[in-house]
C-alpha cells in the first residue's frame, strides 16, 4: 500500500513538473497555417523523416490537446538522434548545425539565423528542468521519449517563423494572429493546420 503511494506521488511530481501542456485553443485551425505564412524550408532529410515515423508509428493513446503528457515526441527524438544532434539525453547543437546546413541552413534567407537560433534554443530547453523530467512512455514495450527535442525543435521552428524574413513572408492579418499566438505559447506544430478549422 506505501509503495503504491509512493509511485502515484512519484507519478504526479513527474508530471507537474515537465512542460505544460498548450491550451487546447491551441489546436484549432485559424485561416492560415504557418506554411501559408513562411515557407521554411524543410528541416529534416526525407530519408531519415521516413524513417523516424516508420520506427516510432503513431500512438493511438496520444493524450487530448490541453492534458499534460508523459513524454516527448519520439518522432523527434529519432530525428534528432539520428543526426547525432540528441543523446544522453543532451543536445549536440554542432551536429545539429551540421545536419540543418544540407536543409534550411541552404537556403539563403534563412542562413544567416540558423545558428544563433541552433544555440539560443538549445540554450533556453536544455535549461529549463521541466525538459529535463524523466519521461513515462506512452507504451509499456519501450523507452520513454525525452522532451528535449521537441521542446529544442518547436523552439527552433518557432524562432525562424517569427524572425522570417521578409523575401519569404506572406504579409496578412492572418499571419500576424499566428505569430501573435505562438508568442502566446502555442507550439509551433499547433499551427501546422491538421485540427479542425474556427
Amino acid at each position: 500500500m506505501f509503495s503504491l503511494a509512493l509511485v502515484t506521488l512519484a507519478v504526479l511530481g513527474m508530471v507537474s513538473t515537465q512542460p505544460p501542456p498548450p491550451d487546447a485553443s491551441c489546436f484549432q485551425r485559424g485561416a492560415v497555417t504557418v506554411d501559408e505564412c513562411c515557407n521554411i524550408p524543410k528541416t529534416v532529410d526525407s530519408a531519415v523523416m521516413e524513417k523516424c515515423r516508420a520506427d516510432n508509428p503513431r500512438s493511438e493513446n496520444m493524450p487530448a490537446p490541453g492534458v499534460p503528457k508523459t513524454e516527448g515526441c519520439c518522432v523527434m527524438q529519432c530525428i534528432l538522434a539520428e543526426t547525432g544532434g540528441f543523446s544522453n539525453n543532451a543536445l549536440n547543437t554542432d551536429a545539429i548545425k551540421r545536419a540543418l546546413a544540407s536543409t534550411v541552413g541552404a537556403d539563403a534567407n534563412f542562413a544567416p539565423t540558423l545558428n544563433d537560433a541552433i544555440d539560443n534554443c538549445a540554450r533556453q530547453i536544455q535549461s529549463d528542468p521541466a525538459y529535463s523530467v524523466a519521461p513515462i512512455a506512452a507504451s509499456p514495450d519501450r523507452a520513454g521519449c525525452s522532451f528535449i527535442p521537441q521542446g529544442f525543435l518547436n523552439c527552433l521552428h518557432t524562432t525562424l517563423f517569427k524572425s522570417c524574413p521578409a523575401a519569404v513572408w506572406t504579409e496578412s492579418s492572418d499571419c500576424q494572429a499566428l505569430k501573435q499566438k505562438l508568442d502566446g505559447g502555442c507550439p509551433y506544430y499547433s499551427q501546422l493546420g491538421r485540427g479542425p478549422k474556427n
